[in-house]
C-alpha cells in the first residue's frame, strides 16, 4: 500500500513540475520569450505552470480578440504589462507598459 501511494506522489509532483504555462484560450502558448525594448530587456519565461515577467509572477494571461491576425497576447504582472504579436514569419512584435510609459520592441 505505501508504494502504491509513494508511486502516486511521484506520479502528482512529476505533473506539477512538468506542466506548461497556457494564456486563456489559445492552445499554442509560448513557453519563454526574451523581448529587448530600448533600455531593457524582459524575460517571458514559464516555471511550473506559472509565468513570470523576469522575476515577477504573471496575475493574468490572456489573448485580445481581433477581427484578422493574430492574437495579441497579454501578460499581465503587478508593476508592467506586456503585450506580444506572434505573426508567422514575421518578427515577434511587443509593447511593454511600465510606470506609465509604453515602450515597443521585438522578442526572439
Amino acid at each position: 500500500m505505501k508504494l502504491v501511494l509513494l508511486t502516486f506522489l511521484v506520479f502528482l509532483m512529476t505533473e506539477a513540475y512538468a506542466r506548461d504555462c497556457e494564456v486563456y484560450g489559445i492552445s499554442d502558448s509560448p513557453q519563454k520569450l526574451t523581448c529587448t525594448f530600448k533600455d531593457q530587456k524582459i524575460a517571458l519565461r514559464c516555471n511550473k505552470g506559472q509565468y513570470y515577467l523576469n522575476t515577477t509572477k504573471i496575475q493574468m494571461a490572456y489573448h485580445l480578440d481581433v477581427e484578422s491576425g493574430s492574437s495579441p497576447l497579454v501578460f499581465k504582472a503587478p508593476n508592467m504589462v506586456m503585450t506580444v504579436v506572434i505573426e508567422p514569419k514575421i518578427d515577434i512584435q511587443a509593447e511593454l507598459e511600465k510606470n506609465g510609459k509604453i515602450q515597443f520592441g521585438t522578442c526572439i
